[in-house]
């Protein structure tokens, strides 16, 4: 499973919790496997008591387009992940374990897989994958969660959980935006969100290997993420509205140059009726106001207009623009 190297624009997220003996080997195998060229890697330390940090500071000093961003106390992987997220830049973006339990040179099967899908998941339960010393619980853990999830949810994947996985950068804003699980069943939340819209998803085969010193309890876990899928299926609320900036006198194709060198929160630029709209995902109403008193004041010629989309009302006019042929800026 040898991969061909892909150029892309990648933002990397690493959520790490108490990771201070692994990290160090994990990152280095990343930087290995990637171009600091064209890859951002942003560590999230969720809450850990450890020196998880400062270890992900001292190893990416010299990589230019990092960043640790360091949470106040433990709110789970999937607010760690969303945390980076929000923030990563990329054309596409992606997350792997902090352990590097999947290989990070197989990080081409996830982008090739970008090309032509919205977003690309890796799959140890794929037939040409290679899993290595997965334990007796972890195994049976990921087959009755894997169960469960496709009897709950009909999403037809035994492996939501493989920490291994990438989205076109609009999509994974917009995912994030939309979802409301902070913990390990964060994946499956924002598969069926995804599945829902009606995007396309395609797995990918990795290579996987058990790495000691693993943070998951496969029965307390478990139980959890059921959980946390049962609530979602029970309680599925409505994605609050997508807060944006309507610009009527730009069209798209000088969008970019006159917005982008403005602001740095520019998320989703679209053509929008006969001009343009920005979207910022994820930011709240009060941000997103200042953004707009930032772009009404630079742009005052072009009377920005503030907007406030409901999530499903914006994403077919998302997906008529060119996310999936890759014609879209962020």
């Amino acid at each position: 499973m040898a991969g061909k190297p892909v150029n892309t624009s990648l933002s990397l997220v690493v959520p790490a919790f108490n990771e201070g003996s692994r990290l160090a080997d994990g990152l280095e195998r990343l930087m290995e496997s990637i171009s600091p060229d064209d890859t951002e890697i942003i560590v999230v330390d969720d809450g850990s008591s450890d020196d998880t940090a400062d270890i992900a500071r001292r190893k990416l000093k010299e990589w230019t387009r990092s960043c640790v961003i360091s949470l106040g106390h433990n709110r789970g992987k999937g607010a760690a992940v969303k945390t980076g997220v929000i923030r990563a830049r990329g054309s596409v973006i992606g997350f792997i374990d902090a352990d590097m339990a999947t290989d990070p040179k197989d990080l081409s099967y996830l982008l090739r897989a970008i090309e032509h899908s919205h977003v690309a998941v890796g799959s140890r339960a794929h037939e040409a994958s290679l899993v290595t010393e997965r334990g007796i619980h972890r195994e049976v853990m990921n087959r009755t969660f894997g169960t469960l999830v496709a009897s709950m949810t009909h999403l037809p994947y035994m492996d939501t959980q493989c920490g291994f996985k990438a989205f076109r950068g609009p999509i994974a804003k917009l995912l994030v935006h939309g979802t409301q699980v902070d913990r390990f069943a964060f994946d499956v939340e924002m598969l069926d969100l995804a599945a829902r819209l009606g995007l396309r998803i395609e797995e990918v085969p990795v290579r996987w290997t058990d790495m000691a010193g693993s943070h998951v309890r496969p029965v307390r876990d478990g139980l959890q993420m059921v959980g946390d899928i049962t609530r979602m299926r029970l309680m599925r609320r409505k994605p609050p509205p997508v807060q944006g900036v309507m610009i009527s006198e730009i069209p798209i194709e000088a969008a970019g140059a006159l917005i982008q060198p403005r602001i740095r929160k520019v998320d989703l630029i679209i053509k929008w009726g006969e001009g343009t709209a920005v979207f910022f995902p994820c930011l709240p109403p009060t941000e997103s106001h200042r953004v707009f008193k930032r772009l009404s004041s630079d742009l005052e010629s072009y009377s920005p207009q503030l907007m406030s989309v409901e999530f499903g009302a914006l994403f077919h006019p998302i997906l008529a623009t060119g996310i999936l042929s890759g014609e879209f800026s962020i």
